[in-house]
C-alpha cells in the first residue's frame, strides 16, 4: 500500500524548476554553454520560450556536442533562432583558429546587442573582420577581446557610435594605422584597458580621443624581449590614468585638467610631459625612485593631493623628502615588496612637511622590515604627525622573534597624536 501511494506521488510531483520565474531561469541558463542550454527546449514549451529569450549567451567551443554541425555552424543557426530583443553580453570561448565566424556571426544578430567578449586561446593568429554597416554595432557599449586575434581597421567604415568601453589583452595588430582606425570607430569611448604583449619592436600606439575619461595600459611578458614602444596621448577629458609598463615611452599630448587619479608603475625618464598633469591629482600611486626628487621642483607643488601610495624598494630614505610636495596630503600608504638592505643615510628635512603638521590622517605600511632607514622613517611621521587617527603596518614575513621584536619596537615610538590607533599585523 506504501509503494502504491509513493507511485502515485512521484508521478503527481510538481516540477519546480520550471515553476520558477523567467528571470531566475535566465540566470540560470546563463552559466551553461548555449549548446547545453538548447537540450532544454526537448523539456516544454516553455523551456524552448526561455531558452529563445535568454539575455546572456555563451559559445564555449570546448564545450562537448553531439551534432553534426561545426562550432562555427552551430553559432550561425541558434542565432538565427534567438528571439530576445535585448541581448546584453554575448560571450565566445574560441580554442581553434577561424577564418570567417567574425563574418557569420554577426549579421545574424537579430537582436539590440550590448556586450561582447571573445576568447581565443589558440595559439595561432585568427584574423578578426567586423563586417562593415551593420545595426548590430550601433548599440554595443562594452567589447571585450582576449587572444591572438589580428585586428585590421585601416580603411573600415565599421563605426560603434555608442562603445563605451574597449578592453584589448594581447590583440595584435596589422600596422599602427589600424590600433588608430579602431579608435576613431569610437567616438563616444569613455574607457580603454589595454594590457599589449612585450616584444613589439618599435610601435606607435595613438590615443586620441576628445570622451576618454579612463584609460589603463598594463604591458605583459619577459625582460628579455625587445620592445620600444611609444604611447602617444591625448585625452583632455581623462580622469582616471594607469600604467604598469617597464618597457614603453609615454608621450602625453595637450592638457588634461580633469585627471584626478594616476596609478603609475613606471619610470618617469620614460613620460614626457606628465609631471606638469600630476599637480591636478587628487590620488596618486607612484614607484618611489631617486630621480623623482631630482625632477621635483618647489615650484611644482601638489596641493590637490589628498591620497599618495608609494612603492618602494630601496630607497625608504627617499621618501620623507616627497612630503613636502604633498602639503594637503590625508593619507599615506608605503608598500615594501621584498626586504631592502639600503642602509643610507635618512633624507635631510629642513622643516617638518606640513601634511604631517596638520593634515596627515591615515598611515599604511605594508611591508615593513624594520631596517635602520625604516625605523627612522616611521619614528619621523609619528613623532610629528599631529592629526594622525590610525597607522596600520603590516611587517614583512620573518621568524616569529623578529616580529615580536618589531612590534615591540614600534609600540614603544612616541606619538604626536594622542588619539592615533596603531595596529600592527604580522
Amino acid at each position: 500500500m506504501k509503494a502504491e501511494e509513493l507511485g502515485n506521488e512521484e508521478v503527481t510531483c510538481s516540477d519546480r524548476i520550471s515553476d520558477l520565474p523567467d528571470d531566475l531561469l535566465f540566470r540560470i541558463l546563463s552559466l551553461i554553454p548555449v549548446r547545453m542550454a538548447m537540450s532544454t527546449s526537448l523539456l516544454s514549451k516553455r523551456w524552448n520560450y526561455v531558452r529563445k529569450m535568454m539575455p546572456t549567451l555563451m559559445y564555449d567551443e570546448s564545450c562537448p556536442y553531439n551534432g553534426s554541425l561545426g562550432f562555427d555552424q552551430f553559432c550561425v543557426m541558434s542565432l538565427s533562432l534567438h528571439e530576445a530583443p535585448v541581448l546584453k553580453t554575448l560571450y565566445i570561448k574560441l580554442t581553434n583558429q577561424y577564418d570567417s565566424i567574425d563574418t557569420l556571426l554577426f549579421p545574424n544578430i537579430r537582436s539590440t546587442l550590448l556586450k561582447i567578449k571573445i576568447t581565443l586561446s589558440s595559439g595561432y593568429h585568427s584574423p578578426t573582420r567586423f563586417p562593415n554597416n551593420l545595426n548590430v554595432f550601433k548599440t554595443l557599449l562594452v567589447l571585450k577581446l582576449h587572444g591572438n586575434f589580428v585586428l585590421s581597421f585601416v580603411d573600415s567604415p565599421v563605426c560603434f557610435p555608442s562603445l563605451k568601453r574597449l578592453q584589448l589583452t594581447c590583440v595584435n595588430f596589422r600596422c599602427e594605422k589600424s590600433f588608430k582606425g579602431i579608435l576613431s570607430a569610437c567616438p563616444a569611448l569613455e574607457d580603454l584597458i589595454l594590457h599589449r604583449l612585450c616584444g613589439l619592436g618599435r610601435f606607435l600606439f595613438s590615443i586620441s580621443s576628445p570622451s576618454l575619461q579612463r584609460l589603463s595600459i598594463t604591458t605583459l611578458g619577459a625582460y628579455y624581449y625587445y620592445d620600444a614602444t611609444i604611447h602617444k596621448i591625448s585625452a583632455p577629458s581623462l580622469e582616471y590614468l594607469k600604467i604598469f609598463d617597464d618597457r614603453g615611452c609615454y608621450n602625453f599630448v595637450g592638457d588634461m585638467p580633469k585627471l584626478v587619479e594616476a596609478d603609475v608603475k613606471v619610470h618617469l625618464s620614460k613620460i614626457k610631459k606628465l609631471r606638469k598633469f600630476l599637480s591636478s591629482l587628487e590620488r596618486l600611486s607612484i614607484r618611489l625612485y631617486p630621480a623623482i626628487i631630482l625632477n621635483l621642483t618647489d615650484s611644482l607643488i601638489f596641493k590637490r593631493l589628498l591620497h599618495l601610495e608609494l612603492g618602494y624598494s630601496f630607497y625608504s630614505n627617499l621618501l620623507l623628502g616627497l612630503l613636502k610636495y604633498f602639503p594637503n596630503l590625508r593619507s599615506l600608504k608605503l608598500v615594501q615588496p621584498y626586504l631592502t638592505v639600503n642602509e643610507d643615510q635618512l633624507y635631510c628635512l629642513v622643516s617638518v612637511p606640513e601634511c604631517l603638521s596638520f593634515h596627515l590622517e591615515n598611515l599604511q605600511w605594508s611591508g615593513y622590515g624594520g631596517t635602520l632607514t625604516e625605523r627612522e622613517a616611521a619614528v619621523y611621521i609619528l613623532k610629528n604627525a599631529h592629526f594622525l587617527k590610525t597607522a596600520t603596518i603590516s611587517l614583512q614575513k620573518t621568524s616569529m622573534d623578529n616580529g615580536q621584536i618589531m612590534m615591540k619596537d614600534l609600540r614603544s615610538i612616541s606619538k604626536a597624536s594622542a588619539s592615533c590607533q596603531l595596529v600592527i599585523e604580522l
